[in-house]
């Protein structure tokens, strides 16, 4: 059996924060591997401002090729419209049963409060373990209370890094240098993303 963690996320841009949970959780949990998926269309996000699905993939792409243990899976990319994680999640145990994956979700603490406005959220925590991210002090609201047997908790240190800061600084023109990888760094300026 391997053990995967599936990391989704619109990573717009992937940044050290990013970095940083993935190789904690892989330690904290013993994962054999890190799927970073970017997402194509988010359900419950805004995706009018969203840069094109292609760059996104090639910043996650140039942001983990130095860790042997993260790779890129491009499985919403490629789907028309709208990726649903319960949709992900079948699909990928189809395509890898020969691998005879354990799937680890990651989402962040706040997410587990979403749960219920998410497609399916039974069906994902039965066909993998769901992780919740975060640190101490989240509190669950009645709306996720039967979800919470199911979820693995886990603490990680988590820096104040966030895509939306770092777009918000590159509009501003102010610094980004270590909020994000180097590679990731040269390719928004090649590309003059976030002005």
């Amino acid at each position: 059996m391997k053990k995967i963690g599936l990391f989704g996320g619109t990573f717009d841009p992937i940044h050290n924060g990013h970095l940083i949970i993935a190789e904690f959780l892989r330690d904290e949990l013993n994962l054999h591997e890190i799927w970073f998926i970017p997402s194509k269309l988010h359900p419950l996000k805004n995706n009018k401002d969203i840069t094109s699905a292609d760059l996104r993939l090639r910043m996650v792409e140039l942001a983990i090729q130095n860790n042997e243990y993260f790779k890129v899976c491009d499985i919403e990319i490629k789907r028309v419209g709208i990726s649903y994680t319960i949709q992900t999640i079948d699909d990928l145990l189809k395509s890898y049963h020969n691998l005879y994956p354990k799937f680890f979700f990651f989402i962040g603490m706040d997410n587990v409060n979403e749960l219920h406005r998410w497609k399916d959220p039974l069906q994902i925590l039965k066909k993998s373990q769901v992780v919740a991210f975060g640190r101490p002090g989240f509190i669950p609201e009645d709306s996720c209370k039967q979800y919470l047997p199911y979820i693995q908790f886990v603490y990680v240190p988590l820096l104040e890094i966030s895509s939306t800061d770092i777009r918000n600084r590159l509009k501003e023109g102010r610094t980004v240098r270590y909020l994000l990888p180097d590679a990731v760094w040269q390719l928004i300026k090649q590309e003059k993303l976030y002005r």
